[in-house]
């Protein structure tokens, strides 16, 4: 299938490792034009090489560097059409792990630099009348992960912004979609199996292994599978796709809807 991705702008955050890594490789295969940004220089520009992409250097939670990166890819590349927002999990924790300032720090790494990033490209792709942004989450978006309260507490905020925000949108042919993963080989998985590993007693080994026993496929996701998905839900191929949450979780969720 022809994806019809082909000159799309593309901008992909967090992209020098891992899931963005993936999105952004999936979206230059299909012939769009990428811009991938992350905080370290020497990995972000490694990725970008491998990938075909332009590297811009940005930390998402800062006001200043989230200006700098929708002007700068705008220069190189041209107007954006497609935003993968994507950042670091917050830390893992319960209710009283993290004092005022960490829950700060991960509502503006994780909830409003996708509000901010999202207000600075949704004007032009509205002007041009076509823009597609994929917000990814995880799956604690749709159902509270034990340890995970930072993160189950924001991420569902992204999912109502994205509700609200593409119906407001949609008679401009832009469309939002949110991405609930569930767990794939990554570094921050690979963190949080040495955590539940410590507090287990357990070896690395055997946590991962009770944690993926929990998966009904018995495995973790590959992150090109996602990369695969949110080049579809970037393309025109979804433009009928908009304001919705999709799963892709191996079947692990329990909710009914």
């Amino acid at each position: 299938m022809d994806l019809q991705l082909a000159g799309k702008v593309a901008l992909v955050c967090g992209a020098s490792k891992g899931l963005g890594r993936a999105c952004a490789a999936a979206l230059a295969r299909e012939g769009a034009r990428v811009a991938v940004c992350a905080r370290t220089k020497e990995t972000l520009e490694r990725a970008a090489c491998e990938i075909g992409a332009e590297p811009i250097v940005a930390d998402l939670s800062r006001d200043d560097d989230r200006a700098r990166l929708v002007a700068e890819t705008e220069r190189r590349l041209g107007p954006i059409d497609i935003l993968v927002n994507n950042s670091g999990g917050p830390p893992p924790g319960g209710w009283d792990a993290h004092d005022l300032a960490v829950w700060r720090e991960a509502l503006e790494g994780t909830f409003l630099s996708t509000v901010d990033l999202g207000r600075r490209v949704i004007p032009g792709m509205r002007a041009r009348r076509f823009g597609r942004i994929v917000n990814l989450t995880s799956y604690g978006a749709l159902e509270y992960i034990p340890n995970l309260l930072l993160s189950s507490s924001i991420r569902p905020s992204i999912l109502a912004w994205t509700r609200a925000v593409a119906r407001e949108v949609a008679a401009d042919n832009v469309g939002l979609v949110a991405v609930c993963q569930g767990l794939f080989y990554t570094d921050r998985v690979q963190a949080l199996v040495e955590l539940r590993a410590r507090q287990g007693g357990l070896t690395p080994d055997e946590a991962l292994a009770r944690w993926v026993a929990e998966i009904p496929m018995k495995r973790m996701g590959d992150p090109a599978e996602l990369g695969d998905l949110v080049a579809f839900l970037a393309s025109p191929r979804a433009a009928y796709i908009t304001g919705t949450a999709v799963a892709i979780e191996g079947g692990i969720l329990r909710r009914l809807t």
